[in-house]
């Protein structure tokens, strides 16, 4: 039986990411919805902090303590890595990750530069390569940035900028957009396939069989 590939959908908000995680699924039993960042079981967050003590400890020895919600987001992805080694493949071709690890990497440099610190550059550079080796490729949704603020306004699901004027916003996408550069680049050097395709306004159903199509050729490294 062909291994289970892992394949992350990234992107700013209002790319498409969500609806084509869930929809994607739907309409081809060989894939499946995997876990995100968010939501993990307490009992491997607990795992993941206690691994992460000594790594804690020597940064805030150093005088460059890790944040609180910096350190959780660096559990959730620590978490992850435990949830994704036990996720049973069956007759799963690809499991699509929708704000998996690339997204979680992406968050932390978006909302906690590193500032030069050594344990937390040390860490972060760790997690980006151990995760180059376990995902199996990227596919990377953008939009101009009128038609991301649009559809982050226009859904239904909640987001700290949708009621932000046009220019925050641009400019929290472009935050995102660098933190993705710096994230899938260093993973991409480490051997992680990346596809980067536009996500249009147009018939999603096309939008769909392209991203299908792009999801397939991640997967097999191509």
């Amino acid at each position: 039986m062909a291994r289970t590939r892992l394949v992350e959908l990234v992107g700013p908000a209002g790319a498409g990411k969500s609806t084509l995680a869930a929809v994607l699924p739907a309409a081809d039993p060989r894939l499946r919805t995997g876990p995100s960042v968010w939501g993990l079981p307490r009992f491997d967050q607990i795992c993941a902090a206690i691994s992460l003590l000594p790594v804690a400890t020597a940064a805030a020895l150093s005088g460059h303590p890790f944040r609180g919600a910096e350190l959780a987001q660096m559990m959730r992805l620590v978490a992850l890595r435990r949830v994704l080694a036990r996720t049973a493949s069956g007759d799963i071709r690809v499991i699509l990750l929708d704000e998996g690890p690339v997204f979680g990497l992406a968050w932390l440099e978006v909302f906690f530069e590193s500032n030069g610190a050594r344990f937390r550059n040390g860490w972060r550079r760790r997690a980006r390569a151990e995760w180059a080796g376990r995902l199996d490729g990227v596919v990377r949704l953008d939009a101009d940035d009128p038609a991301l603020a649009r559809r982050i306004r226009t859904r239904t699901k909640p987001h700290m900028v949708k009621h932000l004027p046009d220019g925050e916003i641009s400019s929290f996408i472009a935050r995102f957009r660098d933190a993705y550069d710096l994230v899938i680049g260093d993973m991409a050097a480490a051997g992680m396939t990346v596809q980067a395709l536009p996500s249009s306004d147009g018939a999603f159903g096309e939008d769909a069989a392209r991203v299908r199509d792009a999801i397939e050729r991640a997967a097999h490294g191509n």
